[in-house]
């Protein structure tokens, strides 16, 4: 017992050696020499404004010019391909469903909401050329159920 308190006396007495400037002075030197260049920010930020900016600017061009110019051969094109594609198979899946609970109607009567998701796929098919479309849309549907307490 008498050993240790001896060794935990003498750990208490001991001290780091400081630091020389030498040591000090390397390693700022080190640092200085590891950090990478400093750039400027990206202008992430002008984008978030310049493309709104210019959909707004696209939309009242084609307000602006008549009708007949407004309608691109792109859109011509795309009309008679329109045509010949038929819808051949619409699927509904049920993504999710959330109960959202108890709600009170208008005329006070408990309800029941529900959020249900879903994603609508529809396949277009050119019978001509067997060219297909398949068109995915994601939809929510919020649901009102009446709730009868027996």
């Amino acid at each position: 017992m008498d050993d240790l308190s001896k060794l935990e006396a003498e750990l208490r007495s001991l001290r780091p050696a400081p630091v020389s400037t030498a040591l000090t002075a390397r390693i700022a030197r080190d640092l200085a020499a590891a950090a990478p260049p400093r750039r400027e920010a990206p202008l992430h930020w002008f984008w978030a404004i310049a493309l709104p900016a210019a959909a707004a600017v696209v939309a009242m061009l084609l307000q602006v010019l008549p009708e007949r110019r407004a309608e691109s051969s792109l859109a011509a094109a795309l009309r008679p391909a329109e045509a010949q594609l038929k819808p051949v198979a619409a699927e509904n899946v049920l993504v999710s469903v959330r109960d959202e609970g108890l709600v009170t109607l208008d005329d006070g009567s408990p309800a029941r909401r529900e959020r249900l998701r879903y994603v609508d796929t529809i396949q277009w098919r050119n019978p001509r050329t067997n060219a297909s479309l398949i068109w995915t849309v994601p939809r929510e549907e919020v649901r009102v159920v009446p709730v009868v307490f027996q």
